[in-house]
């Protein structure tokens, strides 16, 4: 007998094109597997990010709601708790078997133990878009002497004196996240970046954001994450990172809550997305595009 096989299937997030926004890869395999073979698959497939997928639905009540387990990991071969791209590429194959009915709008993915079996929910969208649904946080502050801390290593990966006009935390939701806006003169998108100056901030993800602009788009952004993904260290198109950066901007530019704007992440691949914060609910929606770019199988 051969060894058992699983399909995979590789997807770029956010985008309309197979070779800009994020790369996902995309298993379906019983999220229930050792840890040690998701990790070996993952560091093999050598992706921003490997989304586990059971390989069937859970039962649901709803005719209209599919309902899977899911489990996120990262080139390296570690989990972790969420990832908004990842759901993203998940969505769009899902929505597009053959064995998805029509009537269903809707699908929810339930994590692994690393968020308490948090809930992820996807959902058809007009013109081909996907909305998946993220917990937002409240921006936690940063003390003076914090701030200037930061800013050196900020320097030191920009390589230059970089003006910053605030820096926040992730809060409850994302603690290791941190947030730093820069001043629009400093070019976010034509910058070099040499994330590995990052490694000493004492967080995981490192969100570097300016205003826009494009009056057509509220803002942009990048991220950067030493710890969990390969050089150039970069993460193309990161959604969790909306789930701070909506809030502030939001707070700062005034933006009605539950209205949908543009954004971009500003990375050399890029990514579009739309956005809407539900402030009451602590959510935010991101709404995005996804192209496939190969399909095959894996051989456990």
């Amino acid at each position: 007998m051969g060894r058992p096989q699983t399909p995979f299937h590789l997807v770029a997030a956010f985008t309309s094109s197979p070779y800009g926004g994020n790369p996902a890869a995309v298993v379906f395999l019983d999220v229930s597997s050792p840890k040690d073979l998701l990790g070996k698959i993952s560091q093999n497939l050598n992706q921003p990010i490997i989304t586990f997928i059971s390989p069937d639905p859970v039962p649901s009540t709803d005719p209209q709601v599919l309902k899977y387990l899911a489990r996120f990991y990262v080139s390296n071969g570690k989990e972790v708790p969420i990832c908004g791209h990842g759901t993203l590429a998940a969505s769009e194959l899902i929505f597009s078997m053959p064995t998805t009915q029509a009537a269903i709008h809707t699908i929810q993915y339930t994590t692994g133990e690393l968020t308490g079996g948090a809930t992820l929910i996807a959902t058809k969208w007009e013109d081909g878009f996907i909305q998946i649904d993220l917990p937002s946080t409240v921006p936690g502050h940063v003390s003076d002497e914090e701030k200037a801390r930061l800013k050196t290593h900020v320097d030191k990966a920009f390589g230059r004196d970089v003006k910053i006009n605030d820096i926040k935390t992730g809060g409850k939701v994302y603690e290791q996240y941190i947030m730093i806006e820069l001043d629009e003169v400093e070019d976010l998108a034509g910058s070099t970046v040499d994330a590995a100056q990052l490694l000493g901030t004492n967080f995981v993800v490192h969100i570097l954001t300016t205003a826009s602009s494009d009056p057509n788009v509220e803002f942009v952004s990048r991220m950067f994450s030493p710890l969990m993904l390969g050089s150039p260290f970069e993460d193309a198109v990161c959604g969790s990172a909306h789930g701070t950066l909506s809030p502030y901007w939001y707070t700062k530019k005034g933006i009605p809550s539950g209205k949908e704007v543009r954004v971009k992440q500003v990375s050399p691949r890029g990514g579009d997305l739309r956005i809407v914060w539900e402030k009451e609910e602590g959510r935010v929606k991101l709404r995005g595009q996804c192209t496939v770019l190969a399909s095959g199988h894996l051989q456990l």
